[in-house]
C-alpha cells in the first residue's frame, strides 16, 4: 500500500497528514501505515551527529530532527528568510543573498534527503512542501530514490522579472524539473512559472498539463487548498 511521505520545513499536524492521505488509503487500512511526516522539529542545537527522532503520533509516523546553529543562521534566517522570502513577497529591495547562504541552503536540503532515504519505502509517494526545500526532490532523485515526487508552492510564484532578482534563479528552477508534479495555488502563479520557462529554456507543452524542459517531463497543477496525491501518478 502506498503511503504519503510529507517532507516539510515546518511542523505538521497529524490531522493535516490524515487529510492528505485520504486519497491513498483504502477503507479499513491500518492507520499506522497511512502516512509519514519528516521535517525540522523547531529546535536549534549544537551537535556532532544530528539526532533523529522517530515516533508514532496519532496513528501517523513522524521523523523529526533539529537544525544546527549555523544551518538556522545561514539556511533558515539567511537564504530563506532574508533572501527568498522578500522576493516571493514582491519586495526584492529587501532581499539579501550571499554565496555562503546559498551553499548552506543546498547543503541542508541534502541532509533532508539523506534522512528521508532511511525511511521512504519503494511504494511511497512523496510530497515536498514549499520553497525552503526547493532542491530536495533533486537530491532525492540523485541519490537513487525514484518514488513519485510532488512539490507544492504555498506562496504566490513571482513574475519572471522578480525571479531573476535571485542570483541562483536558474539553479533553483532547474531543481524543480526533477519533480513529477509541481502544484500552485492559482492560475497566475502557474502562468508566471510558464512565462519564466518560456524565456529561459526550450519548452514543449504536452497533454495533461505536462511540460518537457531540458530533457525532463513533469506536470503542473492548481491546488488552492492542498494536493490531491492521486495527481502524481
Amino acid at each position: 500500500m502506498s503511503r504519503l511521505v510529507l517532507i516539510s520545513n515546518k511542523q505538521c499536524d497529524s490531522k493535516d497528514l490524515a487529510c492528505a492521505t485520504q486519497a491513498l488509503s483504502p477503507d479499513g487500512a491500518n492507520e499506522a501505515d497511512r502516512g509519514l511526516w519528516l521535517g525540522w522539529n523547531g529546535d536549534v542545537q549544537n551537535f556532532g551527529e544530528r539526532p533523529v527522532c522517530y515516533r508514532h503520533n496519532a496513528g501517523y509516523e513522524q521523523v523529526t530532527f533539529p537544525l544546527s546553529v549555523d544551518e538556522f543562521c545561514r539556511h533558515y534566517q539567511g537564504y530563506y528568510h532574508d533572501g527568498l522570502w522578500p522576493v516571493f513577497h514582491n519586495q526584492p529591495e529587501k532581499a539579501h543573498f550571499t554565496p555562503e547562504n546559498y551553499r548552506a541552503y543546498r547543503q541542508l536540503n541534502l541532509h533532508f534527503a539523506d534522512i528521508a532515504c532511511e525511511y521512504v519505502c519503494p511504494s511511497d509517494i512523496i510530497c515536498i512542501d514549499d520553497y525552503q526545500l526547493l532542491p530536495c526532490g533533486q537530491a532525492l532523485k540523485e541519490q537513487g530514490l525514484l518514488n513519485p515526487c510532488a512539490f507544492f508552492f504555498h506562496l504566490p510564484f513571482p513574475s519572471a522579472a522578480l525571479l531573476r532578482q535571485i542570483p541562483e534563479h536558474r539553479g533553483l528552477i532547474e531543481s524543480l524539473f526533477f519533480y513529477d508534479l509541481i502544484g500552485f495555488q492559482a492560475l497566475d502563479d502557474r502562468n508566471n512559472f510558464l512565462s519564466y520557462l518560456a524565456n529561459e529554456y526550450p519548452l514543449e507543452m504536452l497533454p495533461d498539463d505536462q511540460l518537457q524542459v531540458n530533457g525532463h517531463i513533469f506536470a503542473t497543477g492548481l491546488f488552492p487548498a492542498g494536493i490531491n496525491a492521486r495527481k502524481i501518478y
